[in-house]
């Protein structure tokens, strides 16, 4: 295999999802301290649990309340976020594999690289079929969305 292909598709991998990782992580901080201020800025305000038991009684309170979660991500959003890098991975792996024969000198790169992102894929498609029938006899989906 040859030593420059796999530092040139490596490197820039690498640098590239160090940056997501840590642009992602700021993110969150930031959401939850926000989250977090608001939240005890509201407390500073009720000036007794009843009254706050009031408050997230009403329809206002109960959507701020639900508003107040750090991540609001539905099962449905994780699922098919999980098979659309399947089906992504699946088919880079598939591409590789088949251009392993068109580039001199990168067979062995390619039938490695190739078949190891081909079974991510259709790992992380297996993965989500099997949350979403998981989830759905759990009775974690609401059935009311689809």
């Amino acid at each position: 295999m040859n030593p420059q292909l796999v530092i040139t598709v490596s490197l820039p991998s690498l640098v590239a999802w160090i940056g997501w990782l840590i642009f992602s992580t700021i993110r969150r901080y930031k959401i939850a301290k926000l989250q977090a201020d608001i939240q005890n800025k509201l407390l500073d305000k009720v000036s007794s649990s009843q009254e706050l038991l009031a408050f997230a009684q009403t329809e206002p309170g109960k959507q701020m309340l639900a508003s107040l979660k750090v991540e609001q991500v539905s099962p449905y959003g994780r699922i098919i976020g999980a098979l659309q890098t399947g089906i992504i991975m699946a088919f880079v792996g598939i591409a590789l594999l088949s251009l392993r024969h068109h580039v001199q000198g990168a067979d062995e790169g390619f039938l490695v690289i190739g078949t190891l992102l081909t079974v991510l894929g259709l790992g992380f498609g297996t993965s989500s079929v099997a949350s979403y029938y998981l989830s759905k006899s759990f009775g974690l989906l609401d059935p009311g969305r689809a």
